[in-house]
């Protein structure tokens, strides 16, 4: 699981970093805050963080702040050597999800990540559930608005081949376009059967579902 970490004090991040490492996560090192809030906003960026509340430009909890007004989900560990029942309230409701006081305990901290890692399989859980109940809605609706038509153009371009003589050359271009319509119809049917949500690279940036392997998927 990759964990970015936020400490402009190197001693410091270098102890993060070898412990998260030892732990078996693979850390994301930033300078400041203003190095993390550019990291969390390329594609796959750590779900799980580790801030230090007092870094220069950027803090830990105006970070907290920006993600919040995003409804960026990333939980977040504020480190602190503020242990004031105020300062402490302050960056929870900035939006950090909890916070360890400096210096920390090292089994204190692996035992909040282990829950902060908990929450983010849980909502990831969470998100692929709706993912699945919002696929499976749209590719049921989009199925049976697809199926009535492409059944009665199947039918007629099977009718006009069985009226066509045998040496017509437009029975070449019937075929082809039936030929078409069936591998329509076997989407349609993959879209119907969807029981995953699974996606395949369309063009460079963008993913599309893909219904074969969602079709197949248990």
């Amino acid at each position: 699981m990759h964990i970015l970490i936020a400490e402009d004090d190197p001693p410091s991040r270098e102890v993060l970093q070898l412990n998260l490492e030892a732990w078996g996560y693979q850390p994301v090192v930033c300078q400041d805050g203003a190095e993390a809030w550019s990291a969390f906003q390329q594609p796959g960026a750590p779900r799980l963080a580790i801030l230090d509340w007092m870094m220069p430009g950027l803090s830990g909890v105006e970070v907290c702040e920006r993600g919040l007004a995003q409804g960026r989900f990333t939980y977040i560990i504020l480190l602190t050597a503020k242990g004031q029942r105020e300062d402490l309230l302050k960056g929870l409701e900035a939006g950090a999800d909890d916070y360890v006081v400096k210096p920390f305990d090292r089994q204190e901290l692996r035992a909040r990540i282990r829950v902060g890692a908990r929450v983010v399989e849980l909502q990831n859980k969470l998100i692929e559930a709706e993912q699945m109940r919002v696929l499976a809605e749209t590719a049921g609706a989009a199925a049976h608005e697809i199926n009535q038509p492409l059944t009665v153009l199947m039918g007629k371009l099977e009718l006009l081949l069985e009226r066509m003589s045998s040496d017509s050359p437009h029975r070449e271009v019937i075929h082809s376009v039936y030929g078409s319509a069936d591998r329509i119809a076997e989407i349609v049917r993959n879209m119907g059967e969807a029981r995953a949500y699974v996606t395949k690279r369309y063009v460079e940036g963008l993913d599309i579902v893909d219904f074969g392997a969602a079709a197949d998927k248990e």
